[in-house]
């Protein structure tokens, strides 16, 4: 686990401890995806890793697919005569997909793992 549910909620999380486990199942495994595994054998998970799973587990619950039903994207907007188009679950999808990645980049642009490969390094060490 690289946030702690305490960690969470010091942080200011509002799930409940069920809904937390599989949030940060999946942040977890995003950021496994994205840095090959090097979180896995860090001594110490960094501080810019657990903002990133916070960072994931909000965007997930306020741009994730269950929030997207209740609450759908307008793709566009008339005023004249009133007119909303509403994005599809794929425009969706890419679109939180586009963000969520961009925040992980944005947070972990300068982080390395303890060898010292930077941990958005994709290539084979």
């Amino acid at each position: 686990m690289y946030l702690t549910y305490e960690e969470y909620m010091a942080m200011g999380g509002t799930l409940t401890e069920a809904e937390y486990a599989l949030a940060e199942f999946r942040a977890r495994k995003r950021l496994d995806y994205l840095t090959a595994g090097r979180i896995q054998a860090m001594a110490e998970v960094p501080g810019a890793v657990k903002q990133c799973v916070l960072s994931i587990v909000k965007a997930e619950g306020v741009l994730g697919t269950g929030a997207q039903v209740d609450a759908p994207p307008v793709a566009s907007f008339a005023s004249d005569g009133y007119s909303e188009t509403y994005a599809s679950p794929a425009q969706r999808a890419e679109a939180l997909e586009e963000a969520l990645n961009a925040e992980i980049a944005r947070l972990l642009w300068d982080e390395a793992d303890d060898s010292g490969a930077p941990l958005l390094c994709r290539r084979v060490q």
